[in-house]
């Protein structure tokens, strides 16, 4: 008999305790990139995960604009770009829409309306 009860009252208790941490561990969980750097810098830029902002800083003034790519999870589709029109070790930032899930960001360089050059390595983050 005390053995029946000492089950019946905790039984409900392990049972939530196995729940919450299933529920816990399919939380998807996001983070910031990280600072990344383009070729030979002269451009940085990451993701921020608290406010969903990606930012893109000009560092060198060489008549270049820092661009922060945004990529698909497989680096096939560029989803977003976010250039700094500032020349002078100011940041720009802008807030867009990107789906759960995995992503990866690029910094590169770029002159005018060119395509953006001397590109960074692609880093993966979540959202």
């Amino acid at each position: 008999m005390l053995t029946t009860r000492f089950f019946k009252r905790t039984m409900p208790i392990a049972v939530g305790t196995a729940l919450v941490a299933a529920a816990m561990s399919a939380t998807p969980a996001s983070a910031s990139s990280g600072w990344w750097a383009s070729k030979g810098g002269g451009a940085q830029g990451f993701y921020n995960h608290v406010d969903d902002s990606v930012t893109a800083c000009d560092t060198k003034t060489d008549g270049r604009k820092a661009a922060v790519e945004i990529l698909s999870g497989d680096g096939r589709r560029l989803l977003t770009t976010v250039t700094d029109n500032y020349n002078d070790g100011r940041c720009s930032w802008r807030r867009p829409t990107l789906f759960q899930g995995t992503h990866k960001i690029r910094v590169c360089v770029k002159k005018g309306k060119a395509r953006p050059v001397k590109c960074g390595a692609m880093h993966t983050f979540e959202v």
